[in-house]
């Protein structure tokens, strides 16, 4: 928990409506990268999408309530390329819930989690006109490894690969 106000907990197939009702509210965000407004299966993709050679039991989806409404939530994989490298897939705040540190919070959870699971290095992917995020990942101490072009929706991008040695 991170605090009395908020609740958190590992998401299965049940809580598919919320991550789509997020993602919804959420839209700037899937303009931003996609190019387009959530599509319906967005909360689906959220849940099951998974990395090149990776299997569900690799991956956690956290949600973030606050009285009983998701305004957040969260996509973590073990493992990613090689043994102790985790990466952060999401971390996707509700417009209303942004700029109060919610996410330097939820960041601190994670990163807490991992280092219990032994894990030596936290990965993250920033779309390169996502100034705010990657200032954020930036303030959380990631650095730049490298950049690679790929494309999300209808949009191709330049992501800035971020790590964070733990």
């Amino acid at each position: 928990m991170v605090n009395s106000e908020y609740d958190i907990r590992l998401l299965t197939e049940d809580d598919e409506a919320d991550i789509q009702d997020l993602c919804e509210r959420c839209s700037d965000f899937s303009e931003l990268v996609e190019g387009r407004t959530p599509e319906k299966g967005a909360g689906h993709n959220i849940l099951f999408d998974l990395p090149p050679g990776k299997e569900m039991k690799d991956k956690y989806v956290l949600g973030v309530y606050k009285e009983n409404i998701m305004v957040a939530v969260i996509d973590i994989v073990k493992d990613y390329v090689l043994h102790g490298e985790w990466i952060i897939g999401l971390l996707m705040i509700d417009p209303g819930e942004r700029g109060k540190g919610l996410g330097r919070k939820l960041h601190a959870l994670i990163k807490a989690r991992i280092m219990e699971e032994r894990g030596k290095l936290l990965r993250i992917g920033v779309v390169e006109e996502n100034h705010r995020g990657y200032n954020f990942w930036r303030e959380m101490g990631y650095v730049e490894a490298n950049r690679q072009k790929n494309t999300y929706g209808t949009k191709e991008h330049t992501v800035i690969v971020m790590n964070l040695v733990i």
